[in-house]
């Protein structure tokens, strides 16, 4: 009798637990335009295969059991689709205004939690006929000059304050590569989840005529950023995406751009 009453008050007492919420659907965003190996195809359908970056970002909202919308927009669009709600979620390399304007996973100190991120490496390729030692101080020697960034990059103004000219009038990485070697700019610095990982699609265009600094121009992170709204409706769901971003998000990012290794143009 006293086993069947503690059963009772156990399913009661669990019956009246409020249940887990559900995730809402997320739409996430990202750029427009072909960054191989990342993101493939341009305009506003995502492309088949999509590209190893979009392929993370549903696999870190599958996490949570979200079911996932994916946005293609301009880049310089994201940001203000992502902060008035039009977008959910959006892979960021935080810097000024983002912090105030975006949730992210926060440390013990009220920062971006770095352990939930993936680090990036802005690296800097130039003409090789300009005999830049490969070890030289790319911040130094950029002082003065001209160098390429896509259009919408957001660290952009950081180098102009360094005293580096920015031509961000480009909007993909091939177009600024035909920058250089047509001599319109000096160098072009692109963020990349590993520094490697344009060599081979440069190589194959451009053979030996530009190379790629072995220092980068700058060290980073980027987060799955969520809109305030919806990371304040799914609390649980956000916490699961970034859990599983910090603990699989960089090693499944290796797989998936071994993937994508044959569909580098």
């Amino acid at each position: 009798m006293i086993v069947k009453s503690t059963l009772l008050l156990v399913l009661l007492c669990q019956a009246a637990l409020p249940a887990r919420a559900a995730c809402e659907p997320i739409k996430l965003g990202f750029i427009d335009q072909s960054r191989p190996p990342y993101y493939m195809g341009s305009g506003a359908v995502e492309a088949k295969p999509p590209g190893a970056g979009v392929e993370l970002l549903r696999e870190a909202a599958a996490s949570a059991g979200c079911a996932v919308t994916t946005v293609r927009m301009p880049q310089p669009r994201l940001r203000t689709a992502l902060e008035t709600g039009a977008l959910d979620a959006v892979p960021i390399d935080a810097v000024g205004h983002d912090l105030e304007a975006f949730a992210f996973p926060l440390d013990h100190q009220g920062l971006p939690d770095k352990d939930k991120a993936m680090r990036l490496w802005t690296v800097v390729f130039v003409r090789a006929a300009d005999k830049v030692p490969r070890d030289a101080d790319p911040l130094q020697y950029f002082k003065g000059k001209r160098l390429g960034l896509t259009h919408g990059a957001p660290y952009a103004q950081q180098f102009r304050d360094a005293g580096i000219i920015v031509d961000d009038g480009a909007v993909d990485s091939l177009r600024n590569l035909d920058k250089i070697k047509l001599g319109r700019v000096d160098g072009f610095a692109i963020a990349l989840a590993g520094p490697t990982d344009m060599d081979t699609l440069v190589a194959s265009r451009f053979g030996g005529e530009l190379v790629r600094l072995d220092k980068p121009l700058r060290m980073a992170h980027v987060w799955m950023a969520l809109s305030h709204s919806w990371q304040a409706r799914n609390k649980e769901a956000a916490d699961a995406m970034w859990s599983w971003f910090g603990a699989n998000g960089s090693a499944r990012f290796r797989v998936l751009l071994k993937k994508y290794d044959t569909n580098q143009p």
